[in-house]
């Protein structure tokens, strides 16, 4: 959906919201600041923090006695057995799964409890694994083969035809049938083949990599492996050896240190539209005329913006109008002034169920606060499962969820408060938790956590050809090393975090065949 240049619509509220209460339409043109007339004119004291924090604690708690299932799969503690939180958080997420698939109404909830009976009751890592095992397989009927080859879809656009697809599928299946006459579902598993591929290719590179595919499944015993590939205890190695030193993590904009404390100054510049205001009037209604796009280069010469395609310097009028102004903190004392920093290393005990390496990426948007925490995804490095995903509730008024590139479009009440989402990341993570991800300081930033063990694709590659003032996109490393293209339809935290997981994986893979 694309929003009119006279912004005629921004005038209206949204339909979606006066009737449901939340509107998950990507770029809606209507106004979602209903009631932004009645919002208070000016920013919240300390003791306006304080109160409506206290009265937030007391909505969640309302909340958690109410039925309603956890949204984050975190297995109990358990001292006797010597298994990898990891490896138990694959295995409680598989349980989740299959108690949603039998109608539970609480598959979470009632995972995380049945974990822990299995891993309580185990007397080693094998018999607990084999519990969980027997668990899933207890009542699971065999998977049947379907009648006619139908494939997946895939979103936003598939890489080929649907007939072409068909005809892939139809040569995967023969394939197969032919290697092991004996399989029972051929035809299921070479949708499953040619969708993996279908999702993560384009229409350049579909037909090459399906067809290497195939011949990889013509002449198994051609690839099976020689040399077993890198196991946990060898990515943990590389990742420890690829942390980035403190010096160089200041260079490339990260805080190191604790800053002092600085009083913001009044007046401000307005991030979108580089007009001035007074802090204490960022609530006032106002029009901000601004590009929502980034500045792309279309030729030598000429810059435009990809919202618009308005010229960059010329007298192209801006495409989006704004009732309020937005702003970034200047220096770090201002962001230790709004929300203090913690270090790590200081406030978060060493923790023997912590993960050791997570991929982490952060969504956020603009309040009164500055450029706000609104949702984090944290993956394990090692499986690729997600550990956590949460929508995070801002301390300040929201002013702009910057939807277009967080992909939230509301702050749903079941969100956590900062002060909540710092105790659950404790119990996660400690300070020898390696955390990966891409431009990672704009991430710990939000989270206002100063954390040393740090591997950020955006710094390390390609090696030896970034600076403290260029660095290359994620998207751009994902489809040069991986063949995978990213961020092609609403934005996926997800997608993002493992995106950069497996390009510090190809990375590690390549230098250990040396």
């Amino acid at each position: 959906m694309f929003r009119l240049n006279d912004g005629y619509f921004m005038e209206i509220d949204c339909p979606e919201l006066l009737r449901r209460k939340r509107c998950n339409i990507l770029n809606c043109l209507f106004n979602h600041e209903i009631g932004s007339a009645k919002l208070k004119k000016r920013l919240l004291s300390a003791d306006e923090d304080k109160k409506n924090d206290e009265d937030r604690k007391k909505k969640d708690e309302v909340k958690t006695t109410s039925g309603v299932d956890i949204s984050m799969i975190i297995p109990k503690s358990v001292s006797h057995l010597q298994v990898a939180r990891s490896d138990r958080t694959v295995n409680t997420r598989k349980i989740s799964n299959y108690l949603r698939e039998s109608g539970n109404k609480f598959p979470n909830k009632s995972a995380v409890v049945k974990e822990y009976d299995l891993a309580s009751s185990s007397q080693s890592p094998e018999e607990y694994q084999k519990r969980v095992v027997e668990y899933l397989e207890a009542s699971k009927e065999p998977e049947k083969d379907p009648k006619y080859i139908l494939p997946r879809e895939v979103i936003p656009t598939p890489p080929a035809t649907l007939p072409t697809r068909k005809q892939y599928i139809q040569t995967i299946v023969n394939t197969l049938k032919k290697v092991d006459p004996n399989l029972k579902t051929p035809i299921l598993r070479a949708i499953d083949e040619e969708f993996k591929i279908a999702s993560s290719t384009t229409s350049t590179t579909y037909v090459q990599v399906l067809k290497k595919r195939v011949y990889q499944l013509a002449h198994p015993d051609k690839f099976k492996e020689t040399k077993r590939g890198p196991d946990k205890s060898d990515y943990l190695k590389a990742l420890k050896e690829l942390a980035i030193l403190k010096e160089k993590l200041k260079l490339y904009g990260y805080i190191v240190d604790i800053p002092p404390v600085q009083q913001p100054k009044e007046d401000r510049v307005c991030r979108r539209c580089n007009n001035e205001f007074k802090l204490g009037a960022i609530l006032d209604p106002i029009e901000c005329h601004h590009h929502p796009g980034k500045m792309i280069r279309k030729d030598k010469n000429t810059k435009v913006y990809e919202c618009c395609g308005g010229i960059v310097g010329g007298e192209t009028d801006a495409c989006l109008i704004a009732k309020t102004h937005v702003f970034y903190w200047s220096n770090p004392g201002e962001m230790h002034w709004a929300i203090p920093f913690q270090k790590t290393s200081e406030t978060f005990k060493p923790n023997k169920d912590s993960f050791e390496a997570l991929g982490i990426d952060c969504e956020m948007g603009y309040t009164t606060k500055g450029f706000e925490l609104l949702r984090i995804t944290a993956l394990d490095f090692f499986s690729g499962e997600e550990v956590l995903d949460v929508l995070v509730r801002p301390k300040g008024e929201v002013l702009d969820l910057n939807t277009k590139w967080s992909g939230i479009a509301e702050i749903k009440d079941e969100a956590l408060s900062f002060e909540d989402l710092i105790n659950l990341l404790q119990s996660v993570m400690d300070p020898n938790t390696i955390l990966i991800g891409h431009g990672l300081e704009n991430d710990l930033n939000t989270m206002r956590i100063i954390h040393d063990k740090i591997v950020d694709t955006a710094i390390l590659y390609p090696k030896h050809k970034t600076t403290p003032t260029f660095r290359y996109p994620l998207k751009y490393l994902t489809f040069t090393y991986l063949g995978r293209t990213i961020q092609t339809g609403e934005h996926d935290s997800s997608e993002d975090s493992l995106a950069a997981i497996d390009v510090v994986k190809y990375f590690v893979n390549q230098d250990l065949k040396k």
